[in-house]
C-alpha cells in the first residue's frame, strides 16, 4: 500500500481519508474515556450497564450508535472545551498512542510525502481524534459536533455521529470545499458500516476489516491489510517481559560474580566486572523476550571510546537493547527516581550511573561531575536527549544537556537510532512481543571545534541526523494546528437535568461522612447596582424551587447501611441562608474581602439545606458584593459555576416565559430496612461495582498523600491562621493570546502566572531558587520541569465529575513543580507538559502546599435579581493548603480567586502581586508575537 502511494498521483488535489478507531488505533478511544469516568467513579452504573447492553446486542443501526455515543458522552456534562481538549491530549498520551498501529503511522506518512491532504474521518469527536491528528501532522479531521450551551458541554452530541452514511456524506461535503478530487484519492477503514465511506472514493482500502467488509472488499477487489495486534498481550507476552526483568538482572549478577572471582584471582578489576555484567545483561534480557536485534554501522560503537552514546528514547526495551549493543565501558544518567526501581536500581548503582534529584540543584551538579570525569577516565555515557519516552514513532525535541556534557568532556557523540523499539513494548506497556529491534548507529560526531554559542545549530544538525535515518525529514514535524470539521448539527437526546439524583453518589459521601462542614467552596458575584431587597429574596425563593438540592437535606439511613440520601424539608427559611449586610464608610474593595473571607470560613448547619448566600451592601460605588456558599459534598467548582448560570438571566427585565416550578416534594427520610434493601441490591446487581465504588471513594478522601508529593515547602509549612481573600483579573483574550503565543490554554497560561508567584514569593523571603543544573541530561526517563531547585507541591483537579453535577470532583493530582524557570513562555511550555502527563492520585488538594485550578465560566452577560454580574471570583476552600487559587473565565474577563492561610503565607500582598506579575508576563507574550 505504501508502494501504491509513493507510485500515485502526488499532491493535495489528492485525498487520504482514514477512519480512526481500529483503522489506525486498535481498539476504540472512547473506552479510554470511559476507563477513566469508570476508575474516578464518575460512570453512573446504569448507564454503564447500557452500553454494555447495547455493546453486546451489537450495533446494526444509526439508533443503536446514538444510544452508545450519548451515554457515552453524558459524564462530559458541565465541562469547558479547553477542559475536554485536555483531558484528551492527557488520555492520548497516557493509553491511546499506546494502541496506534505502526503500520498505519508508516501509510498516513507516506501519504504526507506525497503532499496529500490528510483527513482522519470518524464518528468520534474532536476531543478523541485530534490529539492523534495533530501528533501524527494530520491537519484535517472530521468529527462528529459536541453541543455546548453558555460555554459548558451538555453531555450530549451536537448531532447525529458520523456513522454509516453521515460520514460518507460529511466527506463528500469536504472534498470540493478543499480542492480535493475524490475520484483519484484513497480511503481506508475496518468497519463493516464504513462501506459507504469507503465507495466516496476512487481508491478504498480495507485495514483489519470485519468479516462483512472483508466480504466487500474480496467482491470489488479492494486491496485488504490486517496489523499486528496491539492489544495487552497473552501469557506468552507476560512470560517474555518477566523473562526480560530476571535476564537482565540474573545475568548482570551473573557477570558480577564471575567479575568477583575474577578481583580475587587478581584478574581483573571491578569495572570489568561491571562492563561483564551488563553485557550477558543485554544477551539474556533480549533472548528472554524473544527480541533479536538488527544493527547497521556496528563499527561505530567501538571505533571511538570514550564517547557519548545518544539514542531515542521510545521503550523500556531500550536499556536492555543498549546493554547488548555497548557491552560494557559506559555509564547514564537517570533520574533520581530510577534508583528505587525493585532489581533494576541496585543494578544502576553498581554500574556507576550518576542520579540525578531535581528536587535539588546543588544534588543534581555534583552528580554531573563524576559522569564528566567517568569520561575523562575513558567510561563512555548514554544520554536521551528527548529525555523522555515518545509517545509515537515520531522524534521528540533535543535538549541540550548531553551536547554540554560532550563539549566539557571533549569526546565526541556518536547517535544511535533505535527504529522500532516501541512497537514491540510502547512506553507504558507491560508485556513485550517477540520481533527484531532495527538499529542505525551513525558516524562519530567530533566536538572538538564546537563553540557554545553555535550548540543550537550543532543539536539541530545532529537531530536531522536522526529524522533522515528514521525517513522522517521529508514527512516534517508535527503541526500544531488542525483544521476541525463537524458533521450536520441538530437535537440529539433529552437534556440532563441538575442534582436530581436522590442518594448521594460514593464520592459526596465520603466527603460528608468526613464531617468537616468548612468543606464548602464560595463564590463571588458583584452586583450593579445593589439588587431591589424584595426582589433578590423573590429570587431565592423561585431558584429554590428550580434546584431541589437548595430545599433538600443530607438524611443518613438508620444503622448507616447504604449511601446517606437527600431529604425534602417542609420549608427552607430563607431568611436563615440569605444575610445582608451594610458596610460601614467608606465602603472599600478591601472592606467587602474580608466580610466574604468571615462569611466563608463560617462552617454551614448540616441540620439545614447545604448552602448560604451573604449580601454585602454599602460599597462606595453602589454596587453590592454577593457571595453564595455551598458544602463540596453538593457538587463541585464546575457544578456551581454551572449552577449559578442556569439560575442568572440574559436580560435585568423580569422574564415572563422563565419556567415556575412548583415546590419539590418532600422526601422520606430513608429506613433501616429500605437502605439495607438497596445497599443489597446493588451488591446483587453490581457486586464488584457497589463495593469497590464505597471503598475507593473513602479511599480518595480519606488516604494520606504519598511520601513524595506530600513534602511540604518549608516557607509555606505553617498552617492555622486567619483566612484571608483576594481577587485579580485579566481579560481572557489575553491570557488566552499569550498562553497560545507559547503553546498553551488559558489554563496553562493560569498555572505558569501561579508558579511564577511562588518562585518570586520564595525569592523574595530569600530563599535560592535558581536552578543550574544541566538541561536534558536524564537517560531514563524526564519530567517536564526538570532543572532541579526548590520546589512546592501544586494540587490539580485531573478527573471529571459525575454528570449530575451534584458530585464533588475530587480526583486530583499532587505533583512537585521546581520554582527554576524564570522564562514565562518556558514556564508556559513546561507546565503543559505536567499537566497532560499527570494523572489522578489522590484526594483533590491532599498533600499540596498550593491548590490551582480553572473552572469554565458564563461567556456572555448575565443579570440577578435585575442587577449586572460584572465579576464572578471562585473561593474554593483551603482543605489543608497554604492556598487555593482558582480562575474562572467570566463574560470575556478571567476572574481568579485567592484564598490564603496567613499563618503559611505570612507575607501576602508580595505573593498576591506576585500572581498579578505572572499574569501580565502570560499576557506580554501574547504581545510580543508579530502580526
Amino acid at each position: 500500500m505504501i508502494a501504491d502511494v509513493d507510485d500515485g498521483p502526488q499532491g493535495p488535489e489528492i485525498g487520504a481519508f482514514f477512519d480512526f478507531d481500529g483503522t489506525l488505533i486498535d481498539g476504540f478511544s472512547l473506552g479510554a474515556f470511559a476507563r477513566h469516568h469508570v476508575r474516578s467513579g464518575h460512570v453512573v452504573p446504569v448507564d454503564l450497564g447500557r452500553m454494555l447492553l447495547i455493546g453486546m446486542r451489537g450495533l446494526t443501526t444509526e439508533e443503536d450508535f446514538e444510544r452508545f455515543f450519548v451515554l457515552g458522552m453524558r459524564a462530559w456534562a458541565g465541562r469547558s472545551e479547553d477542559e475536554l481538549t485536555e483531558l484528551g491530549e492527557r488520555l492520548w498520551r497516557q493509553g491511546v498512542a499506546g494502541s496506534l498501529y505502526p503500520e498505519a503511522w508508516r501509510l498516513v506518512a507516506a501519504h504526507r510525502r506525497a503532499g496529500h491532504t490528510v483527513v482522519l474521518a470518524s464518528s468520534a469527536t474532536r476531543f478523541q481524534v485530534e490529539p492523534a491528528a495533530r501528533a501524527m501532522g494530520v491537519e484535517h479531521v472530521l468529527v462528529t459536533p459536541v453541543e455546548f450551551a453558555d460555554g459548558l458541554c451538555t453531555g450530549r452530541p451536537g448531532g447525529p455521529p458520523l456513522w454509516r452514511a453521515g460520514k460518507a456524506a460529511a466527506v463528500r461535503e469536504f472534498a470540493p470545499s478543499h480542492g480535493v478530487d475524490l475520484g483519484r484519492s484513497y480511503a481506508y477503514s475496518n468497519g463493516d458500516e464504513d462501506v459507504p465511506f469507503l465507495r466516496t472514493v476512487g481508491r478504498p482500502r480495507a485495514l483489519n476489516p470485519g468479516d462483512a467488509l472483508a466480504r466487500e472488499a474480496a467482491e470489488q477487489g479492494w486491496p485488504v491489510a490486517r496489523f499486528r495486534s496491539r492489544g495487552r498481550g497473552g501469557p506468552r507476552e507476560m512470560a517474555r517481559a518477566l523473562g526480560a526483568v530476571g535476564g537482565t538482572l540474573g545475568g548482570f549478577g551473573a557477570g558480577l560474580a564471575l567479575g568477583a572471582v575474577n578481583q580475587l584471582l587478581g584478574q581483573g578489576s571491578r569495572r570489568d566486572a561491571v562492563d561483564l555484567g551488563l553485557g550477558l545483561a543485554g544477551d539474556l534480557g533480549t533472548a528472554l523476550a524473544g527480541v533479536s536485534l538488527d544493527v547497521r554501522g556496528a563499527e561505530h560503537l567501538v571505533s571511538h571510546r570514550p564517547a557519548v552514546f545518544l539514542f531515542n528514547h521510545q521503550s523500556q526495551l531500550d536499556v536492555i537493547v543498549l546493554a547488548k549493543l555497548l557491552r560494557g565501558g559506559f555509564t547514564a544518567v537517570a533520574k533520581k527516581e530510577a534508583a528505587s526501581i525493585p532489581g533494576f536500581g541496585a543494578a544502576f548503582r553498581l554500574a556507576d550511573v550518576a542520579f540525578v534529584d531535581r528536587g535539588n540543584t546543588t544534588a543534581a551538579k555534583a552528580a554531573l561531575e563524576p559522569a564528566v570525569e567517568r569520561l575523562r577516565e575513558g567510561i563512555s555515557l548514554v544520554i536521551a536527549p528527548e529525555g523522555t519516552r515518545s509517545v509515537t514513532p515520531a522524534l521528540g525535541p533535543f535538549k541540550k544537556g548531553a551536547f554540554h556534557v560532550a563539549m566539557q568532556a571533549g569526546v565526541p557523540i556518536v547517535p544511535v537510532v533505535i527504529h522500532n523499539a516501541g512497537e514491540l513494548m510502547w512506553r507504558g506497556a507491560s508485556t513485550i512481543r517477540e520481533g527484531t529491534v532495527q538499529v542505525t548507529v551513525l558516524p562519530p560526531v567530533d566536538t572538538a571545534d564546537w563553540r557554545t554559542d553555535e550548540l543550537d545549530a550543532r543539536v539541530a544538525e545532529v537531530r536531522d541526523a536522526y529524522l533522515a535515518a528514521l525517513d522522517q525529514r521529508e514527512v516534517g514535524a508535527p503541526r500544531g494546528s488542525v483544521e476541525v470539521t463537524t458533521g450536520p448539527t441538530g437535537p440529539v437526546h433529552v437534556p440532563l437535568e441538575w442534582g436530581t439524583t436522590a442518594e448521594m453518589d460514593a464520592d459526596a459521601a465520603a466527603v460528608w461522612r468526613t464531617g468537616s462542614a468548612r468543606s464548602t467552596l464560595t463564590l463571588l458575584e458583584l452586583l450593579d447596582p445593589a439588587p431591589d431587597p424584595e426582589r433578590l429574596a423573590a429570587a431565592h425563593e423561585w431558584a429554590s424551587r428550580m434546584v431541589p438540592r437548595m430545599r433538600q437535606i443530607v438524611a443518613e439511613p438508620a444503622l448507616g447501611a447504604g449511601a446517606p440520601v437527600w431529604a425534602g424539608v417542609e420549608d427552607v427559611d430563607l431568611e436563615h441562608h440569605v444575610t445582608r449586610v451594610t458596610l460601614p464608610a467608606p465602603g472599600s474593595h478591601r472592606q467587602l474581602l474580608d466580610a466574604v473571607a468571615q462569611f466563608a470560613a463560617a462552617p454551614l448547619d448540616r441540620s439545614r439545606p447545604l448552602w448560604a448566600a451573604l449580601l454585602v451592601e454599602g460599597l462606595q460605588d453602589g454596587s453590592a458584593g454577593y457571595a453564595v456558599k455551598i458544602h463540596h459534598s453538593v457538587t463541585d467548582g464546575v457544578g456551581a459555576v454551572r449552577l449559578m448560570g442556569m439560575l442568572h438571566s440574559r436580560t435585568a427585565e423580569h422574564d415572563p416565559e422563565r419556567p415556575e416550578p412548583p415546590v419539590p416534594p418532600v422526601l422520606a427520610a430513608p429506613s433501616a430496612v429500605g437502605a439495607l434493601a438497596r445497599l443489597g441490591a446493588g451488591v446483587v446487581t453490581h457486586p464488584v461495582g457497589t463495593v469497590t465504588g464505597l471503598v475507593r471513594s473513602a479511599a480518595r478522601v480519606l488516604a494520606p498523600p504519598a511520601d513524595s508529593a506530600g513534602r511540604r515547602a518549608p516557607l509555606l509549612a505553617g498552617r492555622g491562621g486567619i483566612r484571608r481573600v483576594e481577587v485579580l483579573e485579566v481579560p481572557l483574550a489575553d491570557l488566552r493570546a499569550g498562553a497560545a503565543a507559547a503553546g498553551g490554554s488559558p489554563t496553562d497560561g493560569f498555572l505558569a502566572a501561579v508558579l511564577g508567584a511562588l518562585r518570586e514569593y520564595h525569592r523574595h523571603c530569600g530563599v535560592d531558587v535558581d536552578g543550574g543544573g544541566v538541561d536534558g541530561i536524564d537517560g531514563i526517563d524526564g519530567d517536564p520541569l526538570e532543572d532541579g531547585g526548590t520546589t512546592v507541591s501544586l494540587g490539580l483537579p485531573v478527573g471529571l465529575g459525575a454528570q449530575d453535577g451534584a458530585g464533588g470532583r475530587l480526583a486530583g493530582a499532587v505533583v512537585r513543580a521546581p520554582l527554576t524557570v524564570a522564562d514565562p513562555a518556558d514556564r508556559v511550555r513546561a507546565v503543559r507538559e505536567l499537566v497532560l502527563s499527570t494523572g489522578p492520585s489522590g484526594p483533590l488538594g491532599a498533600g499540596a502546599d498550593v491548590q490551582v485550578a480553572s473552572v469554565p465560566g458564563i461567556g456572555h452577560p448575565v443579570w440577578f435579581a435585575g442587577s449586572r454580574i460584572t465579576r464572578l471570583y471562585p473561593l474554593g476552600p483551603l482543605a489543608g493548603c497554604a492556598a487555593t487559587v482558582t480562575m474562572v473565565a467570566h463574560d470575556g474577563t478571567a476572574c481568579v480567586g485567592i484564598v490564603l492561610d496567613d499563618a503559611a503565607v505570612t507575607e501576602p500582598d508580595v505573593f498576591v502581586e506576585g500572581v498579578r506579575a505572572g499574569l501580565a508576563e502570560v499576557v506580554a507574550l501574547g504581545r510580543d508575537v508579530p502580526e
